[in-house]
């Protein structure tokens, strides 16, 4: 006992290092007697290096007074000190799980979306039960909080509670997180509710057009990259990069594997050819690329590819060569060969290398 009174003498020094000194030694003693001076002292505690000593300390002791007070730091005003009791809770791992069940039945609004960014670190059959929970909260800022974390995670099992939040007044960030949720989950029976949702994608309002986009571009097929180009050729300018995003995610997925893309408009290919030769963001411009590419064995979608690879914009000549180099046009090797040998862009160099 004499040691625990030195060190809790020490954790109250002017000087910083003996109190993160003192604070180490109380967690190696493993003394539950330790927990309440070590969490009294983090309010008035200055210094990140000691608070993090303090949580080290409390990380070693074995008594559940250090996981209780874990738990009351998730409603710090100090973001390091709840950073901190988050990383606390989930090396415990599921031995913290009855704890985190209690903070998300009695705990404030904060205290509850930490309570899911804890048990997103934890591998625990048990946890289902809090992310059902939080599905049910009446703080959208929970749910929105637990829709993420169970996408980030790829839980399958709460597909279905997922899709059934999908509704014509859901929140705009609810329904923003939900489609990528079920995009993350991968079903593609997901497709079917997301369709009733966005049942016209011409007529949906700005924040729901791109998330839509992005779920429908993870799950779908040929079907959905049809009613994607559909929208193409003059949509609202800003919304040209996650039309060809998805286009292209689409694409790369090996929709069109064994069959070719349906064939595209003169006006299609107009509008995809003046953007790649645009003034808007390069980003923009070799999205635009790498869809025209989409057709790059017709003879005037590779000229017009060809002309790219000379662009001044790096991002346009890539796009160009990433198109030109899944092409079966004859000719094509020795013609990017002879650009390759020109180009000082490295990246640009690696694509051009068929």
């Amino acid at each position: 006992m004499s040691n625990l009174s030195e060190y809790l003498d020490k954790l109250a020094s002017s000087d910083e290092t003996e109190r993160a000194y003192a604070a180490e030694d109380l967690g190696h003693l493993n003394l539950p007697q330790a927990v309440v001076p070590l969490l009294e002292r983090l309010p008035n505690e200055p210094s990140a290096m000691v608070r993090e000593s303090i949580f080290q300390a409390l990380l070693r002791i074995e008594d559940d007074a250090a996981l209780a007070g874990a738990i009351q730091q998730l409603d710090s005003d100090h973001p390091h000190v709840r950073n901190l009791a988050v990383n606390l809770l989930q090396h415990k791992g599921s031995v913290a799980i009855p704890f985190l069940e209690r903070a998300m039945r009695e705990g404030g609004r904060d205290t509850r979306k930490f309570v899911l960014d804890a048990l997103s670190g934890i591998q625990s059959e048990d946890a289902g039960e809090i992310y059902a929970a939080a599905l049910l909260d009446q703080d959208v800022n929970v749910v929105i909080t637990a829709v993420e974390k169970l996408g980030n995670l790829r839980k399958t099992e709460f597909r279905s509670r997922i899709e059934n939040l999908l509704q014509e007044d859901s929140h705009p960030m609810l329904m923003a997180v939900c489609l990528e949720a079920l995009a993350q989950i991968g079903n593609e029976s997901s497709l079917a509710v997301i369709e009733r949702y966005c049942p016209n994608l011409t007529a949906l309002p700005s924040f729901c057009l791109t998330p839509c986009l992005k779920a429908i571009a993870a799950l779908g097929g040929e079907r959905e990259f049809k009613r994607i180009l559909d929208l193409l050729p003059a949509p609202k300018e800003q919304f040209y990069p996650p039309i060809l995003g998805s286009l292209i995610q689409l694409y790369e997925r090996g929709v069109y594997r064994h069959s070719s893309p349906p064939e595209p408009s003169e006006s299609l290919l107009a509008a995809l050819r003046s953007l790649v030769e645009s003034h808007h963001p390069p980003s923009w411009r070799y999205q635009a690329a790498r869809v025209l590419g989409f057709w790059s064995d017709r003879e005037d979608v590779s000229d017009s590819l060809v002309a790219g690879l000379s662009s001044l914009e790096k991002m346009v000549r890539l796009g160009a060569a990433e198109a030109l180099r899944t092409s079966s046009r004859p000719g094509l090797e020795v013609l990017l060969a002879s650009h390759e040998a020109r180009e000082t862009e490295r990246e640009v160099k690696q694509a051009l290398t068929r």
